[in-house]
């Protein structure tokens, strides 16, 4: 896709002060890889200076005068724990060009079309590669422009990285002040004292054994393709409606979910339909959440990670053949379970003690879940305007090897209300067809591809 790329090092100014960042143990939480958001722009007035390299390049220095610890490089302490040592090396910003027109993703950018060329960091985390990087592609006919941040889970979470952007997008439109000044006092989400290993792994392994007793490893490998849903808010509406008819009476007094608690049971229960699972197998569910909430103390625009995750467990029978609004219903629960932990029961299933790598870290995260959803329609990211209006889409790389998903808001309406929501979701290869078929399924979303 690239026809041409040069790669810029943004490096600390003079007034960079050489420290070490220790990191939360929610920081650890989260699995040690790079996620990668991606926001398209298309050059509507045919602007012959649409979004200028060197605007975005000096906007993101002045925000990152905000945020040092973001050119350090991570480093594996003696105790098992990871903390950020200052570096001088830089930032990589690398500008692209491809031979493909804006058009050639219109009209709604699929999946299909996003392709790991678009992503700043390409590889498997290491300690010695940046923490974050952004790479901006342009589009032939000066069309349009792929603006990609890829930052390691372990530096922030979907809502600080969205208030990171937030703020280089206000500096490049020309304002003076940052719109989210950000917190760093990661020493407020540390458990005292710190667990042993033995207690830690005490503590994941009765938390696998209630949710996967039988679990070997490998159970859940697979290839997948990424693909899109689209739902608009009518058939959300509609969906919501249908979970709660699938109920008895006794149970509609007793259930309450979510409009997105029915979107994740839906994708969930299509996707085992898909791969004609054993009825008696049973399946795991992570959905991340975000739990800033539960700890008032956490000052204003906290920079870091505060991400906890509901792990719901039901047989692949109970998945695809029960009510809708029970699976949903079990989502919910799940959540509020969740969300009533302390930080002890948070935190002990946090990577604190072993002295593993942050590439074996990648690859071992998370092994007995069957499959993974991650909400972000709230962060706003339809609102990040770096001076030629919001995005026309807003998308996320995800690597084949992970069966996740996440769920996205579409742009508003044009009286500003909710259009929908679009769901990026990794299907297995072989069951792939068979998915973007269901009949359920299509129903209320529509597959973009």
């Amino acid at each position: 896709m690239t026809a041409t790329s040069k790669e810029t090092w943004i490096v600390p100014g003079a007034s960079y002060v050489h420290q070490i960042y220790e990191l939360s143990h929610a920081d650890h939480f989260s699995g040690a890889f790079y996620p990668h958001k991606l926001f398209f722009y298309k050059n509507h007035a045919d602007k012959p200076d649409f979004l200028p390299t060197d605007r975005l390049v000096a906007g993101l220095k002045t925000v990152l005068d905000h945020y040092p610890i973001l050119y350090g490089r991570l480093a594996l302490r003696d105790d098992g724990e990871y903390e950020v040592r200052p570096s001088t090396e830089g930032i990589p910003f690398i500008e692209a060009a491809t031979e493909e027109d804006f058009a050639a993703f219109e009209p709604d950018c699929p999946q299909h079309r996003l392709s790991p060329a678009f992503e700043a960091i390409d590889k498997l985390p290491s300690e010695h590669m940046p923490v974050i990087g952004i790479k901006l592609t342009r589009f032939a006919s000066n069309s349009g422009v792929a603006i990609c941040f890829s930052y390691h889970h372990y530096i922030a979470d979907g809502h600080a990285c969205v208030s990171f952007i937030k703020n280089w997008a206000a500096i490049v439109r020309g304002e003076s002040k940052l719109p989210f000044p950000p917190s760093n006092d990661r020493r407020l989400l540390r458990l005292d004292p710190k667990p042993s290993e033995a207690e830690q792994r005490q503590a994941q392994l009765e938390q696998q054994k209630q949710h996967q007793a039988d679990f070997q490893p490998g159970n859940n490998s697979s290839m997948n393709k990424g693909v899109i849903l689209r739902f608009t808010a009518y058939k959300l509406q509609a969906l919501k409606a249908d979970a709660i008819a699938s109920l008895s009476d006794a149970e509609k007094k007793t259930s309450w979910f979510s409009t997105i608690d029915v979107v994740i049971a839906l994708v969930w229960r299509a996707t085992a339909k898909a791969r004609a699972l054993p009825k008696e197998q049973p399946l795991t569910h992570a959905s991340a959440m975000d739990v800033r909430g539960n700890h008032p103390s956490l000052p204003k625009n906290y920079f870091g990670n505060v991400v906890n995750q509901a792990l719901c467990t039901i047989t692949a029978g109970e998945l695809t053949d029960g009510a809708l609004g029970k699976a949903a219903a079990l989502h919910r629960r799940e959540v509020l379970a969740t969300r009533a932990q302390g930080m002890e029961q948070w935190l002990m299933h946090a990577d604190i003690t072993s002295q593993v790598s942050l590439a074996e870290r990648a690859m071992t995260w998370m092994l007995y879940v069957d499959y993974a959803i991650t909400d972000w329609s709230k962060l706003g990211c339809y609102t990040i305007d770096f001076g030629e209006g919001r995005p026309a889409y807003f998308r996320r790389c995800v690597p084949a090897c992970a069966r996740i998903g996440y769920i996205f808001d579409m742009p508003p309406a044009s009286d500003g209300s909710p259009a929908g929501l679009d769901v990026c979701v990794n299907v297995d290869e072989t069951s792939y067809e068979r998915f973007c078929t269901d009949n359920e399924l299509l129903a209320y979303g529509t597959i973009i591809g």
